[in-house]
């Protein structure tokens, strides 16, 4: 082949904000878009030390989604998972901040940025994730209805970088849309997010990936997977749920 140079490609996802439900209707088979997979099952993160309580709530959403993948496949034999793995190093490949640049201030409260492997559209090098200063902030730190918020902003930047797209059911934590109603609900994983996962963990970046036939979608709530004790915050939060 040739020493064509060849660019990286960056990607931004957003959790944009909208407060108008509009009609959705479902397919035969629920299916969620790819928008690309990491080759390396450790997913080292970076999340800012400070706000204390901000930073705790991106690492009990990184927990969950690192328990609910093992729990999913654990008895499958060919099963293979991502893992979030926290790191202050310099070695992360995957960095949160509690900012949001001017571009996305105005259309989101997440934003996740990929970077891509030169000449690849689905070979995830790293990632960038800004959530929005208005809720991960220091004044935000006693409002449980705030800290509900991240939470779910936490879990669902956190599945675009595992390489999930957006899922419009009002439901799934990849629902991009904001609604009030949402803020007071537990969070919760799909099936197809979970199964999605286990496909491009084995190799597979599809555009999208389907359920297979005769398999039922199910939403679980995400505290399920939260291990004690670290848990103990994010479930007070939603004991009235």
């Amino acid at each position: 082949m040739g020493s064509a140079r060849v660019a990286t490609y960056i990607l931004p996802m957003a959790l944009v904000v909208m407060v108008t439900l509009t009609p959705v209707h479902a397919a035969t088979q629920p299916a969620i878009p790819i928008n690309g997979r990491y080759s390396v099952l450790t997913i080292k993160i970076y999340i800012p030390p400070t706000p204390k309580w901000a930073h705790d709530v991106v690492l009990n959403a990184a927990i969950a989604w690192n328990s609910a993948q093992v729990l999913y496949l654990q008895n499958n034999p060919t099963a293979r998972v991502y893992k979030f793995m926290e790191t202050d190093d310099g070695t992360a490949t995957s960095i949160v901040s509690f900012s949001m640049p001017a571009a996305y201030a105005s259309i989101a409260v997440g934003w996740t940025n990929y970077k891509f492997a030169p000449g690849s559209r689905t070979s995830i090098v790293s990632t960038q994730t800004y959530l929005t200063p208005m809720i991960f902030n220091d004044a935000q730190g006693s409002n449980a209805s705030a800290n509900r918020y991240a939470f779910w902003l936490a879990l669902h930047e956190l599945g675009r970088i595992l390489g999930l797209g957006s899922i419009i059911d009002g439901k799934d934590i990849m629902e991009p849309r904001y609604f009030p109603s949402r803020v007071d609900k537990v969070p919760q994983f799909s099936t197809l997010d979970l199964y999605a996962l286990h496909v491009i963990a084995l190799g597979n970046a599809p555009n999208f990936i389907t359920l297979p036939g005769g398999v039922q979608n199910q939403f679980t709530p995400v505290t399920t997977f939260l291990p004690q004790p670290t848990d103990t915050a994010i479930l007070s939060l939603f004991a009235a749920g």
